[in-house]
């Protein structure tokens, strides 16, 4: 039997503005103690905040995989301004031609023998 309050989850780590290292989590109960900590920065009718507890309850009673939880605190922690690890983490930034300045580079036609 599933101990309920050791649901695994891919790591994640979010960076609080006020502290210099990374709270980590590899959890659902984790998540939630990330969520109802006193560093997260709290607003007003958060509904990403509010989305992200409720789907780690769900996923902590076995109605919702841990994936859609750890997704839900991901969203919410972007929506606070927070720094998400490993997500964050390491973003391809995909150059064009128009970015560096140049004009795209326009194929001709093969010649014709």
């Amino acid at each position: 039997m599933e101990d309920i309050a050791e649901r695994p989850i891919r790591e994640v780590a979010i960076g609080f503005p006020d502290a210099e290292h990374f709270s980590t989590a590899t959890t659902v109960t984790g998540l939630m103690g990330i969520l109802t900590s006193d560093r997260w920065p709290k607003r007003a009718n958060d509904t990403a905040w509010q989305h992200a507890l409720a789907t780690c309850m769900r996923s902590l009673q076995l109605e919702t995989d841990t994936s859609k939880a750890r997704a839900a605190v991901v969203e919410a922690a972007r929506h606070a301004g927070l720094k998400v690890l490993p997500d964050d983490a390491w973003k391809p930034i995909r150059r064009t031609a128009s970015m560096i300045g140049y004009p795209p580079v326009q194929r001709r036609p093969p010649h014709a023998r």
